[in-house]
């Protein structure tokens, strides 16, 4: 029998969970049993399910001892700001985690309501907290939850500060800890943050011009409806919302995969949008610190990615940037057009490896070098932006109301944001630019993924759809890459670049794909054709 399972089974003293063990088949507690949760760089995520490698009231409370145990060694007085998304259970996990905090005398700001990640970040750095911990796990399905973890300087902590905490975490009897909060209520000490901070968080100067953009937007029944309804408002923009996705939705009924990456998740806006002839729809996800857009255009509603949306941030932003150390930061697998429009407007660009962590840290670097004037840009490609100076992490609120002041810049020439991405590409020329994952399944789904990975590696890829491949550029090489390590491989191939990485977060083999060309059309159908023989290589050699 798995021993984790028998400690649980045995040592709980909670009976409603005991009843639930009691329950469970034996492919059950294979499933749920057979390993343990990691901490990593973004903090901890994983389904909502009892079990050593879930998130549950047990694996919450052993990071939350964790973070417990590490604060005891660094600060005397410490303290933690603990936020929640709209997510079944968030609120619920926010209580224990503050519960285990207390117990370990740690001073505890927390959120009495739902509310987005930015504004945990913000407040963090506002209260001066050792840590932010936001309960959520931003854009997966409803079944996920999770936990992101903050440093008081408004950046994902550093990976030398994740290994300590995950040394600690990894020798944590949450068995232990659980036992000893789970009839324990929260103390009067506990200060409870309302929305007084969010107010603080959206305050921007007020327009007193009307504004004659349409706009939908939504929330995707998360966090960001009070924050990006206020800016709008305060800049004199209308727009409508969906009423389905307005309020708070845990399950997530009308958009099962809530991830404003996808046109999937834009179905309930666009019917709205069609009815508004609206010119702009623009969605949060249930965190609210990443992007999505789309456009209407020739009366048709288009999806922007990740990286037109870069490319319009970028482009708009640097040329009114007058700074001779104006910079944007971007990661590696961005697309590499960007490139060219820094180029243009003689910008450094900054590349680091994915995550924020990496992102924020070399944005916040810079600023200290050059002054917060010479800041233009911070984005990824997976719709995460900075748009504002002294931000470090991704804030899809302020990224709405600056696309939308774009949008309404272009209206009044008459343009929309596709005319103003094809202007771009008149400057710099064009590159389809696509992303797609695999998902790998089983019990350990994300060690059958890592080792298919290891086997790319040492079976060098020659050629792709045609073309020759000249160079294989592998991330887990710090000397010539000259960043930290990362599991994942480039490949470099003439007008032809394509990324492979296994997701932090999800059991899902990330590919991207850069193709030059001349005529978008052929270009992208092209780019489409390339990514379809990755894909089918890829679940082909998974197999063998």
């Amino acid at each position: 029998m798995n021993k984790n399972f028998e400690h649980y089974k045995n040592d709980i003293l909670d009976k409603s969970i005991v009843k639930k063990l009691n329950k469970m088949t034996e492919s059950q507690i294979e499933k749920n049993f057979s390993d343990n949760l990691t901490f990593g760089t973004a903090g901890m995520r994983g389904t909502m399910e009892l079990g050593t490698i879930n998130i549950n009231e047990l694996t919450v409370c052993k990071l939350a001892q964790s973070l417990a145990n590490y604060l005891s060694q660094k600060d005397v007085n410490p303290s933690v700001t603990v936020c929640f998304d709209t997510r079944l259970n968030s609120k619920k996990f926010s209580r224990i985690f503050a519960k285990v905090l207390e117990q370990n005398n740690i001073r505890v700001y927390l959120f009495k309501n739902y509310a987005p990640t930015p504004l945990c970040v913000f407040a963090t750095n506002l209260l001066g907290s050792n840590f932010g911990v936001m309960i959520t796990a931003s854009h997966n399905p409803r079944e996920y939850n999770g936990i992101k973890v903050y440093a008081q300087n408004g950046i994902q902590i550093d990976t030398k500060t994740q290994i300590e905490i995950s040394n600690i975490f990894d020798n944590i009897d949450e068995v232990e800890v659980y036992n000893k909060v789970y009839k324990q209520k929260l103390s009067k000490h506990v200060i409870y943050l309302g929305k007084e901070y969010e107010k603080l968080y959206i305050i921007s100067k007020k327009s007193k011009i009307e504004k004659n953009l349409k706009i939908v937007y939504t929330p995707l029944n998360g966090t960001g409806y009070y924050s990006v309804s206020k800016l709008l408002k305060n800049n004199k923009f209308s727009f409508s919302t969906p009423l389905c996705q307005r309020f708070k939705d845990g399950n997530f009924s009308t958009c099962k995969y809530p991830n404003p990456e996808f046109v999937e998740a834009f179905e309930k806006s666009i019917k709205l949008a069609k009815m508004k002839k609206a010119d702009i729809i623009v969605a949060t996800d249930p965190d609210a610190d990443r992007l999505g857009v789309m456009v209407r255009h020739n009366d048709q509603y288009i999806k922007l990615s990740g990286n037109e949306v870069g490319y319009i941030f970028a482009d708009y932003i640097l040329k009114r940037n007058i700074s001779k150390n104006k910079f944007v930061v971007t990661s590696v697998v961005t697309s590499p057009l960007i490139d060219e429009i820094c180029k243009n407007y003689n910008a450094k660009l900054y590349k680091t490896l994915t995550g924020f962590m990496s992102l924020g840290t070399k944005t916040k670097e810079l600023t200290k070098e050059y002054g917060d004037i010479a800041f233009a840009l911070t984005y990824e490609e997976s719709c995460g932006y900075v748009v504002r100076k002294n931000v470090f992490d991704k804030d899809g609120i302020f990224a709405a109301l600056k696309i939308c002041e774009i949008a309404q810049e272009k209206k009044l020439k008459g343009d929309t944001l596709i005319d103003y991405l094809d202007s771009i590409y008149q400057k710099v020329g064009y590159m389809s630019s696509l992303s797609d994952s695999i998902k790998f399944t089983g019990n350990e789904p994300f060690k059958i993924m890592s080792k298919f990975v290891d086997k790319l590696r040492t079976e060098k890829l020659s050629e792709m759809s045609g073309y020759k491949i000249t160079e294989i550029k592998d991330y887990l090489d710090s000397e010539k890459t000259g960043l930290e390590k990362q599991n994942f491989l480039e490949y470099f191939a003439g007008d032809l670049k394509f990324i492979i990485r296994p997701s932090g977060t999800e059991p899902k083999l990330k590919i991207y794909l850069f193709l030059k060309g001349t005529n978008k059309e052929e270009t992208d159908k092209k780019a489409q054709e390339i990514l379809g023989d990755i894909k089918n290589y890829i679940n082909n050699e998974s197999k063998n």
